[in-house]
């Protein structure tokens, strides 16, 4: 082993301090790595992420070549972008993998990347290229994550840091891990301007919805993960008594094949139960807000969630919200406060609180105050950049 000298050391601890201290001089530069390719709940929650924190960090997302949508989006909010072909890990063939994830550290250390940020855990491909590029990792987990195959076990164990987005997700972690390498971080948004009454009515017209039809909404892919199913069969119930009620859907259904093929499916479904006429998909949309004002009432009905931003964003609009008792669900609907839980697959519960609620209107608007006041006090956007911040420091000092 060569023996280092008292000088030689000094020179490389004033090395060391230089670096430091250039990396405290200059805003940390961020990339996310986005594994996806279309507009879900983990593409808004990063984008809200990298606008929030923008003045504080430099931020870059790393895209798949097909993620159209999602590039521009982050380019409309002055985001860097790079274009990326995530490594695939392998075995058997290791040595092209090891070359692929050369290729991705070749980007990182090309664009001076201090944090590589998974956006999800499913991002964990390209760990090994983080650790050619000799820079830090964080990882968010946004859904329940209980079962890891051992190929993933192994990829995460260079990670230095883990952002939960709600106490459940955390608590249901297949990995044991100390508490300095963890912290839950709820999700925020900027409350938004309420609608007039005349841009409600006008939205509902564009929509061709009847005047004086209940809106039942849902802001959500259509996705397998969404459970389409459930809404459906509930639907019919609420039908029953109430058949002029339109169901809102506003989400991709067209922007990725296994969302598109999935419309198919649960088309194919409404169509069959006779209740297609009384559903509107509007596909990915950019006025997200509008179409929420539209709403009388807010359903989220899904196998698993971590911590659904759709839900805050209809709460801040003051609609009274009814979801499945999944995932960090349960830590922001408060029942009877501010909307109402039903079991998984349980369409009978969902279609009774649907019903419930369009009976019931000034119930459903104390609902829908409570809420407001709900994610007014306690998810706010300073507070979900102070945390962020603080996260990303914290990785940088270990």
């Amino acid at each position: 082993m060569e023996r280092v000298g008292v000088g030689k050391l000094h020179k490389m601890k004033g090395l060391g301090s230089m670096r430091h201290n250039e990396t405290v001089n200059r805003r940390l530069t961020i990339a996310h790595i986005m594994p996806g390719s279309g507009m879900g709940g983990v593409e808004i929650a990063t984008l809200r992420l990298t606008e929030a924190t923008s003045d504080q960090f430099r931020h870059i997302a790393f895209c798949l070549r097909d993620a159209v949508a999602l590039r521009e989006s982050f380019e409309k909010l002055g985001i860097e972008t790079m274009t990326y072909k995530p490594p695939e890990p392998s075995l058997r063939h290791a040595v092209r993998f090891y070359g692929e994830s050369k290729s991705v550290a070749r980007q990182l250390r090309a664009a001076r990347v201090d944090i590589v940020h998974f956006a999800e855990v499913t991002a964990y491909p390209s760990t090994l290229a983080a650790l050619l590029a000799h820079v830090r990792i964080a990882c968010h987990i946004r859904v329940s994550r209980p079962r890891l195959g051992l190929r993933l076990r192994l990829c995460l164990l260079p990670i230095h840091h883990y952002i939960f987005v709600s106490q459940e997700a955390e608590r249901t972690f297949a990995l044991s891990l100390p508490a300095s390498k963890a912290h839950v971080i709820y999700d925020a948004i900027e409350i938004p301007a309420a609608e007039t009454s005349a841009a409600i009515a006008q939205t509902r017209r564009e929509l061709c919805i009847p005047e004086g039809s209940a809106v039942v909404g849902t802001v959500a892919r259509v996705n397998p993960q969404k459970d389409y199913f459930t809404l459906a069969s509930a639907a019919v119930e609420v039908l029953r008594k109430h058949p002029d009620t339109r169901f809102l859907i506003v989400g991709d259904n067209a922007l990725v094949d296994w969302n598109r093929k999935h419309y198919e499916e649960v088309h194919q479904k409404l169509n069959e139960l006779g209740i297609a006429n009384n559903f509107i998909f509007t596909g990915h949309r950019e006025d997200v807000t509008r179409l929420i004002a539209a709403m009388d009432l807010c359903v989220l009905c899904t196998h698993r969630e971590g911590f659904p931003l759709s839900i805050l964003e209809s709460m801040a609009m003051r609609k009274p919200i009814v979801a499945t008792a999944v995932g960090g669900i349960p830590e922001i609907v408060i029942p009877g406060v501010t909307g109402y839980l039903h079991q998984h697959e349980n369409s009978k519960e969902l279609a009774d609180a649907i019903i419930h609620l369009i009976e019931n209107p000034e119930e459903a608007k104390r609902i829908g105050d409570a809420g407001y006041e709900h994610v007014r006090q306690n998810y706010s956007r300073q507070k979900f950049v102070d945390e962020i911040s603080r996260a990303y420091w914290d990785v940088m000092r270990r």
